[in-house]
């Protein structure tokens, strides 16, 4: 077990306290949010280039960046809204105690995920010292195929998502 296993590890626990607490209503919501962020910023990256390209002067290298940062930030909180609603009229029934458990479960996969697609973005800038940190660590690989897996999952039963995913 290596340095960055132990900071996974951290995450990882962090996210299954977390879960916990938030329930897995909320959790599956996050979840949710993530994956449609996460699609949606991809496939409307181009648009949202366009988009602050004309409204802004900025810098082109780093608009397809803040492009996903946006779509992304948007999603997640729509979704989120949505989430907090429902779990709110839910609240009060008597599935509390499986719902914290599940949430727990639920949390670790949703950081899990988050995690992987940090190194899915750092692997495309095709940096140096990731390799160092995925020597002898036993989380890291794991946790690293998350996202890819998950759109290579979802991308067998809707091609759309596939290709979003194909030039990543």
């Amino acid at each position: 077990m290596n340095k960055a296993d132990l900071v996974i590890a951290i995450i990882l626990a962090v996210g299954a306290f977390l879960g916990y607490k938030r329930g897995f209503l909320m959790e599956l919501f996050f979840l949710v949010a993530l994956v449609a962020g996460v699609f949606l910023g991809f496939k409307l990256m181009g648009w949202g280039v366009e988009v602050l390209a004309r409204e802004f002067n900025a810098d082109t290298n780093t608009l397809p960046y803040i492009s996903f940062l946006i779509i992304f930030a948007v999603v997640l909180v729509l979704v989120l809204f949505i989430g907090n609603r429902i779990k709110n009229s839910l609240d009060k029934t008597f599935l509390g105690r499986l719902d914290a458990v599940a949430g727990a479960a639920l949390g670790v996969l949703k950081y899990a995920f988050s995690i992987s697609i940090i190194i899915w973005i750092f692997e495309s800038f095709k940096l140096d010292w990731l390799d160092s940190l995925a020597k002898d660590s036993v989380l890291y690989p794991w946790v690293a195929s998350v996202a890819p897996g998950a759109a290579s999952f979802f991308g067998d039963f809707l091609p759309f998502f596939k290709e979003t995913f194909r030039q990543f």
